[in-house]
This record gives C-alpha cells, structure tokens and sequence, in this order.
C-alpha cells in the first residue's frame, strides 16, 4: 500500500464551517505513526466545554490505544506490522465523507515518501503545529513541576490545588478557565506558573487568559484581589520577544510576579495572612 496521510480537525461550531487542525495520522498499512499538537489541545480546552473535551481526549487516547498499546497519552510513536486493519486509505475516505461531529478527517492523500519520522514531522509542521515546538513544549513544563515540588505541598491545606473556574464561578468569566491555586481571605488570592521560554503565542495566549481571570473575579466580587505569577525569565539572548513579555509582566501591577527562586513569599502570605481554600473541601470518608 501506498504511504497516506490524513488531518485531523476539531469542527469550531455546529455547521463545520470553522476548523483548526489538531493532530495528523500516516500511514503505509504496516507503519503508522498518529499524533496530537498539545500546544493546540491546551488552547482548544478553553474554547470547548469540559465535558467535549474529556470526549475528545478518550477518542484520541483510543485511537492511541490502537497504533501501540500502553504509550503514553499523545506522545509520538511508530507502530510497525500492526495487525488493526482499519488503518488503511479507503476507511479513511470513509471518515472524511461522514464526521462523527467530534472530529473531522481530511481526504486522504497519498505521497511518494516512507513513514518514518523525518517525512511526518515536514508534513506536521506543514499543517498542524511547529514540530520542534511540540517537544520544547514538553521539556519546558519542568517548571511546573517545580512549582509543585516547591510550593504547593506547602499550602494544599489552605488552598484549592489545580481547579478550573467557570461562570458559575465568578459571573464575568467568558471561558473556563484553569488556575494553579486559590484561596481566599476577604479577598480573592489565586496564583499561576507562566513558561515564559513557550512559544509566543501560547505564551501571550496563557497571560491573557489569567490576566483576564483576575480581572473578572475582581468585578464579580467587587473587591480587588491578590494575584500571583511565577515565573523565569528567559534568555534575552535566544528569546528576546519572550523576554520583553517577561519584563513587561514583572513590571506590571496587575499581578505579583514571583521568580520560581522565590515561591516561598507565596507561602509566607498565604499562612501570615490566614487564606482558607476558596472551594469547600470534600473530606475523604473510610
């Protein structure tokens, strides 16, 4: 069988006018490679409800499930001699003629090259993501873990730890939102890491989507909040747009911009200034 690929859309609303291309599959009928852009998903997590997206994400994992068992959730992988004979052209013709509503398949095209890393990462970059990106994307999300390491098992217990705020929530929220943490002590108190070495434009996409948080929660509640950002600054040298986003940030009064150097203020704050968690805590029952 001839090489093929087919792209994957996610439909933006109910005529499937608007798309944007989420992940690509390849395949020769014996080598298949599929993957999914997190860069993208992260972004399309705030456009869509929860419950499409836990959707989106089993159907993505399935289809994962199927080119190699036990990987890793959208991790890139090869599987050859694959016994599923549904990876082939014609049932991919299929996909694109009838969309199941969650995503969209291209038509299917053939082209004269192996599958092999090299020939799906150009047509990737081509139509879905900056390729590079999407491993930089994994590597620098150490500073989350950091953060987690360093700070959060310090203020679990008087805070809420990795909730997603809605309109229920706070009423001027436009879009879910995700927030690392928050509490409360007459006032709002919230915090977010920011990888300022991202892309540019998920990183301008993460700022504008907690700037816009605190911003509707101060409104909701009438009170002013105390917000937190930790952060790194990034190499003027190599990131020199990315660092005038980092300078900008910490000279800001909008936020309270911490390094990841100096977490311990947050914690110094959240205990001097008695902050409870802002949710009720569901006590675990044995």
């Amino acid at each position: 069988m001839k090489t093929f690929f087919s792209i994957i859309y996610l439909p933006l609303n109910s005529n499937l006018q608007e798309k944007i291309s989420i992940g690509l599959v390849m395949s020769n009928g014996e080598k298949s490679i599929f993957k999914v852009s997190n860069p993208k998903l992260h972004v399309i997590k705030g456009l869509i409800s929860s419950n499409r997206f836990s959707i989106l994400k089993n159907y993505f994992n399935n289809i994962m499930n199927e080119v190699e068992p036990k990987v890793d959730e959208f991790r890139l992988n090869i599987k050859s001699d694959i016994s599923n004979n549904w990876l082939n052209q014609s049932y991919f013709s299929y996909l694109n003629r009838y969309s199941n509503n969650l995503v969209i398949y291209s038509e299917p095209r053939n082209i004269d090259a192996d599958v092999n890393l090299e020939s799906f990462k150009a047509i990737f970059n081509k139509y879905v993501f900056e390729y590079d990106e999407e491993i930089n994307t994994v590597k620098n999300e150490d500073i989350l873990s950091k953060v987690k390491s360093r700070l959060f098992i310090k203020i679990e217990d008087r805070v809420n730890l990795n909730v997603t705020v809605s309109s229920n929530d706070f009423n001027e929220l436009l879009t879910p939102v995700d927030v690392n943490f928050i509490g409360k002590n007459g006032v709002v108190v919230a915090g977010q890491t920011i990888d300022f070495m991202k892309r540019l434009y998920n990183l301008e996409n993460d700022l504008t989507r907690y700037i816009s948080f605190t911003k509707a929660v101060d409104y909701s509640s009438a009170n002013k909040g105390k917000y937190f950002l930790v952060g790194q600054e990034p190499s003027k040298i190599e990131n020199p747009t990315n660092h005038r986003t980092w300078k900008h940030v910490r000279e800001s009064h909008l936020v309270e911009y911490v390094d990841l150097s100096e977490t311990e203020k947050i914690k110094d704050y959240i205990v001097s200034k008695g902050v409870t968690p802002y949710f009720e805590k569901v006590e675990n029952s044995d």
